[in-house]
């Protein structure tokens, strides 16, 4: 079964042999003129319309520890201080998956996977001006006075009323 990228590229070049332009492939498709262009020239050189593959450094884990990681992440805050916390630290999502999985991330790529997953960064205030008071209550509980550290929370976390 085909994909639709690939049907698509189908399409184009169906039409170019039928002795379309590049210009009305593209305006008969809604799609650049360059798009088109590139998928005639790409199947006059390999006479494939697959993509070729990625290169690059393959992923340290597999996609069921990927999906797991999310989860985990998403889901479920870590303990600290004695009890839960209200969100990860860098350095702490680190130790997890070095505990849980064998692989060591860099701060940087942790981070990179924190805003792939979509969690918000945010930096510990003593108050803020949009929240509300049982916000602000709830982390004073959580975070020291004068903690600098920031923390990767779960969109579905922040409450701001």
């Amino acid at each position: 079964m085909k994909s639709a990228k690939e049907k698509e590229r189908q399409l184009i070049i169906n039409l170019h042999k039928k002795k379309k332009s590049t210009r009305e492939i593209a305006s008969i498709l809604d799609i650049s003129k360059s798009k088109a262009s590139f998928w005639i020239k790409r199947f006059r050189e390999t006479k494939s319309l697959k993509d070729k593959p990625k290169s690059g450094c393959p992923s340290m884990l597999k996609k069921a520890q990927f999906k797991e990681l999310k989860k985990v992440l998403m889901d479920f805050p870590p303990p600290r201080f004695g009890g839960e916390s209200f969100g990860w630290t860098t350095k702490m999502a680190i130790q997890y998956v070095k505990d849980h999985f064998g692989v060591k991330y860099s701060m940087r790529r942790m981070q990179e996977l924190f805003h792939k997953f979509g969690l918000s960064l945010i930096t510990p205030r003593s108050e803020h001006n949009k929240s509300s008071y049982a916000a602000r209550t709830v982390y004073r509980m959580d975070f020291k006075k004068n903690s600098k550290k920031n923390i990767w929370i779960a969109p579905s976390l922040i409450s701001t009323r």
